[in-house]
Order: structure tokens, then C-alpha cells, then sequence
């Protein structure tokens, strides 16, 4: 497991086998045996190297049983080169073994009912349904916005994992054996609630059509807007009168909806051009408005919900003393001084 953590790490810094000897100051064929381990890395040589892929010693030493993932839902992503799009792989894998492990450990049954989450895709018209279906079985209205969907998701047995990577990864999801996994990046704000959202999707919907890799992604998209701004509840806040459809709808309006509904301005914007609710020479008036005012690409910073399902079943295996405090850093992926500390603002 020591060589496949170097090679994650490695990988995930972008750094060829070259790259990565040049700065040891040994042979690349050298790491590449430290990577297949034929050849035990010195305990001066692990600190090297631990120090040059910026990781603890212990993050190179951990030991896993690392399932096999299809990465079929993965969003190919064009600034992610190779090298750290493979890294990224075996990071996720990684910290799906990990929460695997915590499960068992904890003897949590987690089995997914596949039959419950599983809805037919004919035509994107099914889609603003599916969504209002997923919402009574989150048991929210579609007229009120959804509180935390984190939440929910986990209390339905989804495991949800947030990994600390750089900014070119949003999401993942995959089934592992009977259990269901979404993986997001540490971004957090309303960036990560819809991607949530969009992931959500890729699991649960079932195309009946014959669509590529574009149109899917727009799909969940569009599910992920229907879900999170149901048009009942958009409709109601733009209170229409005289039987209009629709109406001149200032930024300020869209930045209470935003905020509200916790999602970005311009996800707003789409979801009420998607409604008919406003035309397209007013989306691009609100964007440009966006655009004027450095609003476009800004993220509110008001939602507040991370997973929190796998941290609880590891303190309660601390304290139980099934695993120990170090296992339980291991296992949090934190420092011994995060740990302890008395705020765990880490996590909180």
C-alpha cells in the first residue's frame, strides 16, 4: 500500500516520475520501484518524500481495501491533465475504502433500496415530476425551499464524502456493491449544494433515451434546478398578477431568491428563463446587470451544511474505544492538534 500512496500523491501534484526523482535527487526508476515496491523507501528517504508531496508519513503508510470503481458518472474535466485526473481516482477510491471500513467496523448496515431511487427518464419533460417525487420522499413541499439537502440525502442512506482537492473537481458519484456514494470537492457554498443535487441525479435517473455525455450532464442539471427551485415555489415568489406569466424581475429579487433557496444568482436566472418565467432578452439583461455589478461568478457563502454522517460513526468509535484516538485522526484525515482542539471549527 506505501507505493500506491506515493503514486496517489505524486499524481495528485501533477509530478511525473521524473519530475518527482529530479527533485530526491535519485532515479526515476528508482521511485517507479518505490512505487511498485520492489525497493523500501529509507525512513530519511519517506520523510523526504512526505515533505515534497506536502502529506503527513502517516497518509503514505495507510492501508485500505480499495474497491474497484467504474468511474462511468465522472465529469471529464479539460484543465485536469492526465496525471492528476489518475491521482484523483485513487483518491477517491481511497476515501471510499476508508468510510467502507468505518462501516464495518461500526457494523452500520447501509444496504440501498435501488427499487425506491430509481425513476425512468423518457424526455426531459418527466424531469420537473421526478423531482417533485424526490422531494415527498425528502418530506419537503414544493412550495418552501429544501433546508439541507446533505441532510436528507444522509438520512436516506446516501454516504456523502467531501475530499480536499483543487478547484478544476466538482462531483462524483458511484454504486458500490448495495451502497450508494457521492463524492464532492471541500469547495462547500451553494456551488456544492448543487452539484449535490446534480450527482443525485446521475444515480437515480434511469434515460430511456439514447443521449451522449452532453445531454446527460444537462439532464442533471435541469433535475438539480427542479429539485432545489420547484416551479410551484418560484412561481409563488414572483407573485404574478393580472394572469401574467411573466414580468420584469430586478436583481435584488434574484439575490433574496438566491439566498433563500441557497443556489447561485445565476442559477436562479436559468431555472426562471427555463419556467418561461422570464424571456431570453431578460436573462441576458440580468446577466450582463450580473456581470457590471462582479456578481457572476460570486459565490453568496450562506449555505451552510457539510456531511457529517461518517464523523459521528468515528467519534462513536472512539469513544467506545473500538478504535483508537490515532486511528480516529486517521480516519478523519485530520492533524492530532485538529483534533483535539476544543472549537472543532474543523468540522463544525
Amino acid at each position: 500500500m506505501l507505493g500506491r500512496n506515493i503514486k496517489k500523491y505524486r499524481m495528485l501534484s501533477g509530478l511525473s516520475l521524473r519530475q518527482m526523482a529530479e527533485h530526491l535527487d535519485v532515479s526515476h526508476q528508482t521511485i517507479k520501484k518505490y512505487e511498485d515496491e520492489k525497493l523500501m523507501p529509507s525512513s530519511q528517504r519517506l520523510i523526504e518524500i512526505a515533505k515534497l508531496l506536502n502529506v503527513n508519513i502517516g497518509d503514505l503508510l495507510n492501508t485500505y481495501s480499495v474497491p474497484e470503481l467504474k468511474f462511468e458518472n465522472f465529469r471529464k474535466q479539460s484543465k485536469l491533465s492526465k496525471t492528476k485526473e489518475k491521482g484523483l481516482y485513487m483518491l477517491i477510491s481511497d476515501e471510499i475504502a476508508k468510510y467502507i471500513e468505518i462501516l464495518d467496523l461500526a457494523n452500520e448496515m447501509y444496504s440501498f433500496d435501488k427499487t425506491k431511487w430509481s425513476f425512468d427518464v423518457n424526455s426531459i419533460n418527466d424531469i420537473e415530476s421526478i423531482a417533485i417525487k424526490v422531494r415527498k420522499i425528502l418530506g419537503v413541499s414544493d412550495e418552501c425551499a429544501l433546508d439541507n439537502l446533505t441532510d436528507k440525502l444522509e438520512d436516506n442512506n446516501f454516504l456523502i464524502l467531501e475530499i480536499d482537492y483543487e478547484e478544476k473537481f466538482d462531483g462524483f458519484c458511484e454504486y458500490v456493491d448495495n451502497l450508494a456514494f457521492i463524492i464532492l470537492s471541500s469547495k462547500g457554498y451553494e456551488r456544492n449544494r448543487f452539484t449535490l443535487a446534480h450527482e443525485l441525479a446521475h444515480l437515480i435517473l434511469k434515460f430511456e433515451e439514447k443521449l451522449n455525455d452532453k445531454e446527460i450532464e444537462h439532464y442533471c442539471d435541469y433535475f438539480a434546478s427542479c429539485l432545489l427551485m420547484p416551479k410551484v415555489a418560484m412561481k409563488k415568489e414572483l407573485e404574478f398578477r393580472n394572469n401574467s406569466i411573466t414580468r420584469n424581475v430586478s436583481i435584488n429579487e434574484i439575490i433574496l431568491i438566491a439566498k433563500e433557496y441557497k443556489v447561485s444568482l445565476n442559477a436562479v436566472i436559468m431555472r426562471l428563463n427555463d419556467l418561461g418565467f422570464i424571456d431570453d432578452y431578460k436573462k441576458r439583461n440580468l446577466f450582463i446587470l450580473l456581470s457590471k455589478n462582479g456578481l457572476k461568478t460570486k459565490q453568496l457563502k450562506l449555505v451552510d451544511e457539510r456531511p457529517s454522517r461518517k464523523e459521528k460513526i468515528i467519534f462513536r468509535l472512539e469513544a467506545e474505544k473500538i478504535i483508537s484516538t490515532d486511528e480516529a485522526i486517521k480516519y478523519l484525515g485530520v492533524t492530532t492538534d485538529e483534533f483535539f482542539r476544543s472549537d472543532f471549527s474543523n468540522w463544525c
